[in-house]
């Protein structure tokens, strides 16, 4: 493996120098991974696997005193559940790249929206958390031809994308605020304007608080607005502690849309993990607290999930 990272990290240095020819300036700011990850889940008596690899290269090379070029590539590739025809299926997690200067960081390609800073106060969770804002295209966590910036300014942040896709285009804006050092306030909006008959435009306002103290967090995120033209409520929950080697954690998934029962989700789960070197074994249990727990015709069914990845 040290070969091929070798590799990696060649040809992109490589890329970068040819974009900055007239530069000798060097850097060690690029690094290069992966990941492969196991997971099997039994839900109502219904067993199903899936396996994923993950490989991603990213880095900085400082163009001059002001500004520095970034970028960052990251390729996965599904096995699905054993139910399927197991084809490989793949996809691009990111692909973008911009500029850092003092006034901020300037971004284009798939990637983060503005809000997933704030979303992911919440969804810290192996598998069982994040469930709530998968169907807005700008709330969701990354999306295609986005155009992000992001500026750090002490214990303020501030986030603000542009999803440029041609059938749905939308955008959003967050703010956070570090008000002690273990306390951080966030909200946020964002929408999703359809331009064809097959999608539809959803908009969202999210308040959000974490809470770390050592190796315990406690975060929550509230969400309002329409989504495929029906108004919906949102609540996520995540509380985790960490000892030793372990985490255990405990996470809330609420999203109630008024015409769309098939996007409600309410469920309570916990789970456990183990973390050593980059090998992590974890299990969990999602407990459905809603009146339909079909796993046929709902992600609220009770389920038991178990998992193993080995990071590079």
């Amino acid at each position: 493996m040290n070969n091929i990272n070798k590799a990696l990290s060649l040809t992109l240095t490589a890329l970068v120098s040819t974009a900055a020819v007239a530069d000798d300036k060097n850097t060690n700011e690029f690094s290069f991974g992966g990941r492969v990850e196991a997971q099997g889940f039994l839900t109502d008596s219904i067993y199903n696997d899936e396996f994923t690899a993950r490989l991603h290269g990213q880095g900085k090379y400082q163009l001059n005193d002001a500004i520095t070029a970034v970028g960052k590539l990251e390729l996965e590739a599904t096995l699905p559940d054993s139910s399927s025809n197991r084809e490989i299926s793949d996809y691009t997690r990111y692909a973008y790249a911009g500029v850092e200067t003092a006034y901020g960081v300037l971004t284009y390609g798939t990637q983060d929206n503005a809000v997933t800073y704030l979303t992911d106060f919440t969804d810290m969770a192996e598998v069982f958390s994040g469930y709530t804002n998968s169907n807005i295209i700008a709330s969701d966590d990354r999306a295609e031809n986005t155009l992000l910036y992001s500026v750090t300014k002490g214990d303020f942040k501030f986030n603000a994308s542009a999803n440029l896709e041609e059938y749905e285009k939308g955008g959003g804006v967050m703010v956070a605020y570090q008000l002690r050092p273990d306390v951080e306030v966030s909200a946020g909006y964002a929408t999703t304007e359809a331009t064809e008959f097959f999608s539809d435009s959803s908009d969202v306002y999210m308040l959000g608080a974490r809470y770390t103290k050592d190796s315990f967090l406690l975060s929550g995120l509230v969400q309002k607005g329409t989504v495929f033209d029906d108004d919906f409520n949102a609540v996520d929950a995540f509380a985790s502690y960490g000892f030793g080697e372990n985490t255990v954690s405990l996470s809330y998934n609420y999203l109630s849309a008024d015409a769309r029962k098939n996007l409600d989700v309410n469920f309570l789960a916990f789970e456990y993990g183990r973390y050593f070197g980059g090998v992590a074994l974890y299990t969990g249990y999602k407990v459905a607290l809603g009146t339909d727990t079909s796993a046929r015709v709902s992600e609220n069914a009770d389920e038991f999930m178990f998992g193993a990845r080995y990071a590079f």
